[in-house]
């Protein structure tokens, strides 16, 4: 697969990700303000024409101030054809009636919220979003934030829904569309950064099975929302009432068993001192209406701070996990007893002190030291070289130096001597040295290690290996 295609399906994936979320907030306020008379699906038409035009104008040489302006002009016709095409199609295109019928609605805000106000919103939020997509390069980190923006916003709608008791039939494919473009985005975006298994020698059996297994998860998406009925939900609830009520009935035999104590004889009470009453006064009572949207608002409220404490937690793993998979293409694995247990303290370690800002009261084994991703990167490199190498007999002695080392490997291999001169080289200075290398030499390291992989080492002759 060429960049260019890479890149495009990165972008569709983005893209789809938003319009999912986008998709259900409109279909939302449509429902609730306009009464389902607007096309949710015409109005998502905004976002590729916004993202195809600013793409376009991209191409021309003008100031900044230039391409804004005009873009945002583009977005002001767009949104007055998308009005004049979903309200009022039957008035003609000269009619002033359609056109004042904007600035109304946006006078009469504070009183009643009009459709017209969905589509001027809606409309300046996907053409914003579409510029945002022309204009941002795509990587791994840009697609997990969209993901886990995108489920917040997901979340928060779904929920509002249900309090509202709007009959929203398109949230479990919104979801499961939702998942399918996040899997693809992520694992592909991975790929780019020649970091992960979809780059290594077996991509074409690690994409088959990357395809496999989201067609896997939509599938049992379906399943499942076809058979987690609101019936068999009713049902199951029955059936966990009957077996409490049976505990119930268990308890209450049990302790039919014991004898009853003999009642015994309260003293009197005395008599209770005369009070006056007190004088109240209310001076407001707080609506029906208002303690409903109160309410709602703290659960909203209570919603987004677990959103936000889970998006903490998720940053933190995928940092985590970023850092743990750099430089593992083509890598060999190598069991090592205890390194998950002390791995995971460490994670859990690391997320206390992120969350709760709190010094543990004990201390692991050893200190932890932070290493930059560039220098775990090389000695990563470095590692696998001298794997491949100990395999090929020739492993390195405890008195060598790196290039020490180095010459030993460039009289058994000489058709690799600028491969290996190149990665001892990045490994001396970034081990040894102040400097840390770029995604170039990164990517040229990688380059390097799997040319050095495709030759054969000459066996060791006995002396050497006896030495």
């Amino acid at each position: 697969m060429k960049l260019d295609w890479c890149r495009g399906i990165l972008y569709v994936t983005i893209m789809g990700m938003e319009s999912c979320w986008l998709y259900a907030l409109i279909a939302l306020l449509n429902k609730q303000v306009a009464g389902g008379h607007l096309s949710t699906l015409g109005l998502l038409l905004l976002y590729p024409l916004a993202f195809g035009f600013n793409k376009l104008i991209q191409q021309l040489r003008w100031p900044q101030v230039g391409l804004r302006s005009t873009s945002w002009l583009a977005w002001a016709v767009g949104m007055l054809l998308m009005m004049k095409t979903q309200m009022y199609s039957g008035a003609a295109l000269s009619d002033p009636a359609w056109l004042m019928a904007l600035p109304q609605a946006i006078a009469e805000v504070l009183y009643t919220f009009k459709p017209e106000l969905i589509i001027l919103v809606s409309s300046a939020v996907m053409w914003w979003l579409g510029r945002r997509l022309a204009h941002i390069r795509i990587n791994f980190a840009t697609s997990v934030s969209e993901f886990q923006f995108g489920l917040a916003i997901l979340l928060i709608t779904f929920f509002v829904t249900s309090q509202l008791r709007v009959d929203l039939a398109d949230s479990v494919p919104i979801a499961l569309i939702f998942f399918v473009f996040a899997l693809l985005g992520i694992s592909i975006a991975h790929a780019q950064e020649s970091t992960s298994w979809l780059s290594g020698l077996y991509q074409g059996h690690w994409s088959g099975l990357l395809l496999v297994s989201i067609g896997l998860i939509l599938i049992l998406g379906l399943l499942i929302s076809s058979v987690v009925t609101p019936d068999l939900l009713k049902l199951i609830l029955a059936a966990l009432k009957w077996v409490w009520g049976l505990i119930i009935k268990v308890i209450a035999f049990i302790a039919s068993l014991f004898p009853e104590p003999e009642p015994g004889k309260l003293p009197p009470m005395p008599p209770m001192p005369e009070m006056k009453p007190e004088e109240t006064f209310k001076l407001w009572t707080m609506p029906e209406s208002l303690r409903s949207g109160l309410g709602l608002g703290l659960g909203i409220m209570w919603l987004g701070l677990i959103l936000i404490a889970l998006w903490r937690v998720s940053s933190q793993i995928f940092g985590w996990l970023r850092h743990k998979l750099a430089s593992m293409a083509g890598a060999e694995v190598e069991p090592l007893p205890g390194a998950f247990r002390a791995d995971f303290l460490s994670l859990l370690k690391r997320i206390l002190l992120k969350l709760l800002r709190v010094r543990l009261p004990f201390q692991l084994r050893g200190k932890s030291v932070s290493i930059l991703p560039e220098v775990a990167s090389i000695k990563q490199i470095y590692r696998q070289l001298l794997r491949w190498a100990a395999a090929g007999g020739l492993p390195r002695r405890k008195y060598q130096t790196p290039y020490e080392y180095l010459y030993t490997l460039v009289d058994l291999l000489p058709q690799a001597q600028e491969d290996l001169n190149f990665i001892t080289q990045q490994y001396v200075a970034t081990r040894y040295g102040t400097s840390l290398p770029n995604e170039d030499a990164l990517h040229q390291s990688r380059q390097s290690l799997q040319r050095i992989r495709q030759n054969r080492l000459k066996r060791m002759t006995n002396e050497y290996a006896n030495a």
